[in-house]
């Protein structure tokens, strides 16, 4: 019943990591899926279309009334998905809103600038100039949703239980990184369902 959160910075192979974790682990992957629900639930697709619009290319402007039921059903969507199980899920702010479950495993996938660059003149096709203005418009969007939404910066290390940094890992290792936190974490609530006590490290923080 494994369940997964993935932040992920443009051009940092988040999506190629979750991607094959999640068809490693048996996981559905939902991206998109929650932000098509949520406003088509919450009676706003313009709202889906500001979200899904990165780059701000098409200039859509949902009222707040429509911003607030669209968080209300972003949230519900995504506890509900976590509810049932074997789900990785894509950003939405999927690390705060179950934050408080923990047996859900949160993940930001971040890299350096040059190789997010190189990443994206590569897969997209474009000038230097073009990726880095893609960058700036992605990381602009990412981090105005969630402090819009949930008054909290995405790169706040404490949000997540797992931060890899791609700068020296290639893709295969990254993905086995994540696979073996979300086997320990299943292992970890497996021990503690069956009432057992972990064992206290030698050493102590307080020495």
């Amino acid at each position: 019943m494994a369940v997964i959160t993935l932040s992920r910075e443009m051009g940092s192979r988040g999506d190629d990591i979750a991607r094959l974790v999640a068809a490693r682990l048996g996981l559905r992957l939902v991206g998109r899926e929650i932000i098509n629900r949520a406003a088509k639930e919450a009676g706003a697709p313009e709202v889906a279309l500001a979200e899904i619009d990165e780059l701000g290319l098409l200039g859509v402007k949902p009222s707040a009334t429509a911003l607030r039921l669209y968080r209300e059903k972003v949230a519900a969507v995504i506890h509900e998905l976590a509810a049932a199980g074997n789900a990785l899920l894509l950003g939405r702010g999927g690390q705060v809103i179950l934050a408080e479950r923990p047996d859900v495993l949160h993940v930001r996938i971040i890299a350096p600038r040059a190789m997010r660059l190189t990443q994206v003149q590569t897969v997209c096709r474009v000038s230097a100039e073009v990726a880095a203005a893609r960058i700036d418009a992605s990381d602009a969007a990412r981090a105005g949703y969630l402090k819009r939404h949930f008054g909290v910066r995405g790169d706040e290390p404490h949000l997540y239980d797992l931060v890899v940094n791609m700068a020296h890992l290639d893709v295969p290792t990254a993905v086995d990184l994540v696979c073996l936190a979300a086997a320990r974490l299943d292992s970890i609530h497996l021990t503690s369902d069956q009432g057992s006590q972990p064992q206290e490290a030698e050493g102590s923080e307080c020495r």
